[in-house]
């Protein structure tokens, strides 16, 4: 049995199990995946672009008022105790880094 007949024989077998034989990579038929689109030619249309932000804005959820209200204190009362957290320690530091320097 020559090389090429090997060839035929295993590129038949491959064949009868579905699986592709031309060029790499080894691929079920039905794993072949259609060639991916090209994008559309043309330029940019502003007014396509504000039709698609109107209609992914339609999509967004507003929150209640309540929600609305829980999340502003909760965001109020954070940025209240990190402002005091840092003032603390810049007060800390500045007394001593004045003993430090004395």
């Amino acid at each position: 049995m020559s090389v090429s007949e090997f060839n035929r024989e295993e590129r038949r077998l491959l064949q009868d199990q579905g699986l592709e034989t031309e060029g790499p990579p080894l691929l079920r038929r039905e794993e072949r995946r259609p060639p991916a689109a090209a994008p559309p030619r043309g330029g940019f249309h502003p007014r396509q672009y504000l039709d698609e932000v109107v209609l992914e804005l339609r999509k967004v959820m507003k929150p209640k008022r309540a929600e609305l209200v829980n999340y502003a204190t909760v965001v109020f009362f954070t940025l209240a105790f990190l402002m005091a957290l840092v003032y603390a320690l810049d007060y800390v530091y500045s007394l001593g880094a004045s003993q430090l320097f004395k």
